[in-house]
């Protein structure tokens, strides 16, 4: 039988896209240990995240990292997680989460995301205290339509977190309130443990 009668055998399938979002707080509050832990843990969940996606080839994992202070940016380009590095980030100024939740909903909105993808997980690290209006760039990103379908998680830095300014960020704010980081092996575990959940929910798909 001629090759040609196999049609598209061999043909690579296109993988579906899982996007990992990490938000972290840069303010004058998070200087020190704290925004030093946040370094040092990222950098560890990385290889943890690599190997995770190796075991899961027909899911393409891509991480975004955003820093917010005074005024908000990303900190990386979208990135396979395969390539992605690490570049520490310094803490200093305000706390703009509102308009960090503002940038976020940009990459949220239908056009970004498509209709058919994989639930975004997106983290959000930070020890609250927001100096901008939260409330309005929360209800900007809340009303993306993919944001519904969103995993969002908080990590409340230290113990004198904002718990419920963070809890309103989360996706389910009773049954997973925001994690909390007393110290810095507490801090370290939790951000993998959120970077890693993803592969619960997608094991079978």
């Amino acid at each position: 039988m001629p090759s040609s009668d196999f049609g598209e055998i061999g043909v690579a399938i296109s993988k579906r896209t899982l996007k990992i979002f990490w938000l972290i707080d840069v303010s004058g509050s998070m200087h020190g240990d704290k925004i030093a832990v946040i370094n040092r843990a990222i950098k560890s969940v990385i290889p943890i995240i690599q190997d995770e996606a190796d075991e899961n080839p027909e899911i393409e994992t891509v991480v975004r990292a955003m820093k917010f202070g005074s005024g908000a940016k990303w900190h990386t380009s979208e990135i396979k997680i395969k390539d992605f590095k690490w570049h520490d980030v310094d803490a200093g100024g305000v706390t703009d989460t509102g308009t960090a939740m503002k940038l976020l909903s940009q990459e949220l909105s239908v056009d970004k995301m498509g209709l058919r993808a994989i639930p975004p997980v997106v983290i959000l690290m930070s020890d609250g205290c927001a100096t901008d209006n939260y409330e309005g760039g929360l209800s900007m990103l809340l009303a993306e339509r993919w944001s519904a379908k969103t995993v969002r998680i908080a990590i409340a830095i230290g113990d004198d977190a904002d718990i419920d300014e963070l809890s309103k960020f989360c996706s389910h704010p009773k049954e997973n309130p925001p994690l909390l980081a007393q110290n810095a092996n507490k801090l370290i575990k939790l951000i993998k443990w959120a970077s890693l959940r993803f592969r619960r929910p997608f094991q079978h798909l």
